[in-house]
């Protein structure tokens, strides 16, 4: 959670507009997310998607987390 708030600090500080992420880096943030027991559900949905407004690629999809 250290990691994201300290980029969101930082990307605050720029033009947000002008920062991108790719599928991988989306991924690897859903689930930091998802699992953080600070954040409550909203909180989680809210950070998801705006952090999928930031990928590239609209073909993206999140990773299936848990058994199958």
């Amino acid at each position: 959670m250290i990691g994201i708030a300290l980029s969101a600090t930082l990307l605050s500080e720029h033009y947000p507009a002008h920062w991108q992420m790719t599928c991988e880096e989306w991924n690897t943030n859903r689930i930091e997310v998802l699992t953080d027991s600070n954040l409550n559900r909203d909180a989680k949905e809210y950070l998801i998607d705006y952090f999928f407004t930031k990928v590239e690629d609209r073909n993206c999809e999140p990773l299936q987390i848990g058994r199958k």
